[in-house]
């Protein structure tokens, strides 16, 4: 597991992406997902400079914890990419608050349904979702290099 310094106290701040984030986010990604999960440094790179794509940033206390990037779709849709939250700061409203940022954004945008993909393994991450207001659609097999499957799911905004 990533250890980026001292414990974490204090509020959550959600703010954009800047380019110098970049190396931090990639390590987070890198320490929150296996090798055949996690994003190379290349898609990364391409996800976070899309037009298309939102990308929002949590810290607490100054730290980078976590981030979130999604991307608007034709047809009055959207897509999030990846939520990623180092451990020590999962269950304190960093997740939830990532999302809510997508959301809204989503929404400024005229979106109205947002679509994921989760590991058909990963429970905890079903729950959460869940939580937000996501239904499983189906199944992708395969979907992680072939390593994996995962399960779509969908909510309205």
């Amino acid at each position: 597991m990533m250890s980026m310094g001292p414990p974490l106290s204090g509020e959550i701040w959600i703010r954009d992406y800047s380019r110098e984030d970049f190396r931090i986010l990639h390590a987070i990604d890198a320490a929150c997902f296996p090798a055949h999960m996690a994003y190379s440094r290349a898609e990364l790179l391409f996800f976070l400079g899309h037009d298309a794509s939102i990308a929002r940033v949590a810290e607490i206390a100054g730290r980078i914890v976590g981030f979130a990037v999604g991307q608007s779709e034709p047809g009055s849709a959207a897509h999030v990419v990846t939520l990623d939250v180092i451990s020590e700061a999962r269950r304190r409203g960093v997740g939830t608050g990532l999302m809510n940022a997508l959301h809204e954004e989503f929404r400024r945008r005229n979106a109205l349904k947002v679509t994921l993909e989760v590991d058909a393994g990963n429970e905890a991450a079903q729950r959460f979702y869940q939580g937000l207001g996501y239904r499983c659609l189906g199944m992708i097999p395969g979907y992680y290099q072939g390593r994996g499957d995962a399960l779509i799911m969908m909510r309205p905004l």
